[in-house]
């Protein structure tokens, strides 16, 4: 009995009058707050507060539409109107919501702040779903006492042609059988998102599916909204909640890494605390801690993007020319020379992923990543190296033909070492400390990362690499240490298998590791850690990405790679 009055209660409170009314108003907060936030290139508190209540506006502005689709008398013209424009809202969001991903992986991949860029489209959609939402809610507002909207007055309306009836019926079909594919597809996403990928092919969706959470999660819901809607009243009372609550199933389990990211955090800051010190962050004084970032996770940067920091940028800079290939590098490097900024021009060198037969610097290698450390003092050298130009790779059109060639992973640590001698000679040029030098790379190129720093820090190999170079950290994400073998690429032992070189000097080592991780299996990540402990070398920590796949640091603003920026610009900074 008290459970049917809440529910009628709940009714009662959740009707199109009060939302509309509150949805009004926070419409225009997040709008305003928009403005503010890009206006403001700075931490505030505000922008968590915004975040948080940006969430609850978008999901409140589908509530909204939902009421008005149920309520309005289509019957007449402006109740028709009204109907339609509600249709169109929900288009509206799900093409907004991709065009706010488009706009921020445009944003992180390239060199160039242009406002025709990506800002300029992840703007665009986030403040025109604000303005249709303003438009919705001020006309149910308006209209709030109007029998024509919202009686069963059927004044105004007008019978329909043969002719009229037919296209309808043909688009509602249409539309039914996308909406339909939708919400498969939707389903598959939120399982995998939920419970983990089993091979090669689902991997390829959590690429997206886990980092991208939040903008799937109402891409779905105003897809189930629209299939919900259309199909009222030829399903049955059953069907129709089963397919709703599978709906909601979807959008729930798509947020679920944002759920967990406090989880993530906490996790993160206690497994980075146990490798280097409960005391680190005494270590960094507050002059310097301004400079990075004051909480590990935004939302409202999340939605916005993050602003790319100003920095000086020099593209394809030849090291190498032999064997029938090119190699070239990027570099960026920091404004008025670094001077008063946390990096003091130590050294970070990125090295890209793609199986070792793919690949390649620049928007492949998360070119904000390098403007963001450029920007704090940091030179930042984004290499090329010789891939193995396998038949897997025949299709890709982003690897540049002249770094394929019949090289195994030996030949590929000494392309790496090549460029360490060019770096050692000309350091001057770039303003490069080569006594403070970190490597880092993802997937194939964290393994790489891997091998090629401990084994120049081991000082074995004096004639691949330059001695000048001083190693203070690895920065390996997702690192894929044996996997070569999948693709008959051969080397080394100790280079196929990095955790080899490891010895109790071994320079400190934070890798970010997602926990779905299908392609490169966490025990990777955890074997080569183990090994650090086995040498009685404590400095090397996990950063255990819950829920995340592969490549889940791919989306600049998105929840894992905030985390995990947190840590390693702390990480680079205490080690330097």
């Amino acid at each position: 009995m008290n459970l049917t009055y809440t529910v009628r209660k709940f009714k009662g409170i959740i009707n199109i009058k009060n939302v509309s009314y509150s949805l009004l108003l926070l419409n225009i907060f997040c709008f305003v707050s928009g403005l503010f936030y890009i206006a403001i290139p700075e931490y505030l508190l505000l922008w968590d507060i915004f975040g948080i209540i940006l969430t609850v506006t978008l999901f409140e502005n589908l509530l909204l539409v939902y009421l008005n689709l149920l309520k309005v008398n289509k019957r007449s013209k402006l109740g028709y109107r009204l109907y339609i424009m509600c249709f169109i809202f929900l288009v509206f969001m799900i093409l907004g919501m991709f065009g706010m991903m488009q706009g921020n992986l445009l944003s992180s991949g390239t060199v160039s702040d242009g406002f025709l860029g990506g800002y300029a489209l992840t703007h665009l959609c986030y403040f025109g779903i604000l303005i249709f939402g303003i438009i919705i809610g001020f006309i149910d507002v308006l209209s709030r006492n109007n029998l024509e909207l919202w009686g069963k007055d059927n004044n105004g309306y007008r019978r329909k042609s043969i002719k009229i009836l037919r296209v309808q019926q043909i688009l509602r079909k249409i539309i039914v059988r996308v909406a339909w594919i939708g919400f498969v597809f939707g389903a598959f996403c939120a399982f995998i998102t939920a419970f983990g990928v089993f091979e090669f092919v689902t991997t390829q969706i959590t690429y997206i599916s886990s980092q991208y959470g939040i903008f799937l999660s109402f891409i779905f819901l105003s897809n189930t909204i629209i299939l919900l809607r259309l199909k009222r009243g030829r399903w049955d009372r059953k069907k129709f909640r089963r397919v709703a609550l599978v709906g909601i199933f979807i959008s729930t389990a798509l947020l679920s890494p944002l759920i967990l990211s406090n989880i993530t955090a906490l996790n993160a800051e206690v497994r980075f605390s146990e490798a280097f010190g409960q005391n680190w962050q005494q270590e960094i004084p507050s002059e310097e801690n301004k400079y990075f970032l004051q909480t590990s996770f935004s939302t409202a940067g999340y939605y916005l993007g993050t602003p790319s920091k100003d920095c000086n940028v020099i593209e394809n800079i030849l090291f190498y020319k032999n064997e029938s290939i090119e190699l070239y590098f990027d570099v960026y490097m920091p404004l008025k020379k670094g001077e008063g900024l946390p990096g003091q021009n130590s050294t970070l060198v990125r090295i890209h992923g793609g199986g070792w037969v793919s690949g390649d610097k620049g928007r492949s290698n998360m070119v904000q990543m390098n403007k963001y450390f450029a920007a704090q003092g940091y030179i930042v050298f984004d290499i090329q190296y010789g891939l193995y130009d396998s038949s897997i790779a025949a299709a890709d059109s982003i690897t540049p033909s002249y770094t394929r060639g019949d090289f195994n992973i030996d030949d590929m640590i000494r392309h790496i070492g090549v460029f360490t001698k060019y770096l050692a000679e000309n350091a001057n040029i770039y303003g490069a400390n080569l006594g403070s030098v970190f490597f880092s790379g993802g997937s194939s190129g964290g393994h790489l990362a891997s091998a090629a720093g401990l084994a120049l820090a081991s000082g074995n190999y004096s004639n691949t690499f330059s001695q000048n170079l001083t190693i203070k950290g690895l920065i390996p994400f997702y690192p894929s240490n044996g996997q070569m073998k999948y693709f008959g690429i051969d080397g080394s032992e100790e280079f196929l298998e990095p955790a080899k070189l490891i010895e109790p000097e071994s320079p400190p080592c934070l890798i970010f590791q997602g926990t779905h991780d299908v392609l490169t299996y966490f025990g990777i990540s955890n074997n080569f850690r183990n090994t650090y402990l086995t040498k009685g070398n404590t400095d090397c920590a996990i950063i255990w990405m819950l829920m995340a796949g592969h490549s889940s640091d791919f989306y600049f603003s998105g929840y894992y790679n905030q985390i995990f920026l947190y840590f390693m610009e702390r990480f680079m900074y205490i080690h330097r």
